[in-house]
């Protein structure tokens, strides 16, 4: 990352959150609020999902009681869950956003980003996703996995 980075991220959230809420958060306490922040991104983006199941259950419901049949409520009710809603994107935004913080309040406070579970979280989540991508190309073409270079080059 480059330098000042931290800065950046500091003029982004004071754009969207007051001074005084932004300061109380680097009050003591930093490691136990990097923490609860961890768990409000999660939480929000569990709440994204639950969202689109929820309508996706709403309109299944609703055409079974005008009854229509099983195969059609069932791809339906499938369709709407998985369409992308206008609030994605912000709810998306936010829980990064949040996760951002936290890892701002960790290096503010010394932490290992190791340790830090709004670093954790979406690294993982990051490495799952770049796993899936390697295992998708080697079903599909074995020539495919020459663009999932190692991270760091062995000689052999």
């Amino acid at each position: 990352m480059s330098e000042g980075w931290e800065g950046a991220v500091s003029d982004r959230a004071l754009a969207l959150v007051s001074q005084p809420v932004w300061v109380r958060l680097f009050r003591r306490r930093r490691r136990r609020r990097c923490r609860e922040l961890a768990e409000v991104a999660a939480r929000l983006l569990e709440g994204k999902q639950a969202l689109h199941d929820g309508l996706g259950g709403v309109v299944s419901g609703t055409l079974g009681l005008l009854g229509v049949g099983n195969a059609v409520r069932a791809f339906a009710g499938e369709l709407v869950s998985n369409l992308p809603l206008p609030a994605d994107a912000k709810i998306v935004a936010a829980a990064r956003g949040v996760q951002v913080t936290g890892i701002v309040l960790c290096l503010f406070s010394g932490g290992d980003l190791e340790r830090c579970r709004c670093f954790i979280d979406p690294a993982l989540t990051e490495t799952k996703a770049r796993v899936r991508k390697l295992l998708v190309a080697a079903v599909g073409d074995w020539s495919a996995l020459g663009t999932f270079a190692p991270r760091s080059q062995r000689s052999i």
